[in-house]
């Protein structure tokens, strides 16, 4: 079992992945307004979410030669990117998290450990007080 940290971003982490704020369209800022004090709770569920993704052997898998591999994260995470947009249906955000990898190659030490893309999509209702992650990661390799 493996349980993921979240880190601040790392020194090599490149420009564009430094926990970097997007605002998508002209309301986008009423968005980032209406998820600002629901932010925590959503750290929150989102760790419990990458915990459980990381732990299962469907999603993560255990086979050495599989994508993505549990036994390749080294249990960190950190955030790239939120993106905020309002939509006909309220409010939506997306956090980008990279997942680090175990070193395990020549070179990881100047160009880093990033291995596993995730994208968490968040909704939020017009005047909820609630926000919710929709079930599933969309997933890269970086």
């Amino acid at each position: 079992m493996i349980n993921l940290q979240r880190i601040a971003p790392p020194i090599w982490a490149p420009d564009f992945a430094r926990h970097r704020i997007l605002l998508n369209g002209p309301r986008a800022e009423k968005a980032r307004e209406a998820f600002a004090p629901l932010l925590s709770s959503l750290y929150e569920q989102l760790q419990r979410r990458l915990d459980a993704y990381a732990n299962d052997p469907e999603q993560c898998f255990l086979e050495t030669d599989s994508f993505p591999c549990r036994e390749r994260l080294a249990g960190t995470y950190y955030i790239e990117s939120e993106t905020y947009e309002a939509c006909d249906e309220g409010y939506r955000l997306w956090i980008q998290v990279r997942c680090q990898e175990k070193p395990s190659h020549p070179g990881q030490q100047e160009h880093g450990y990033d291995y596993l893309g995730l994208e968490a999509i968040c909704s939020l209702a017009p005047g909820g007080s609630e926000a919710f992650i929709d079930e599933g990661f969309n997933s890269s390799s970086i």
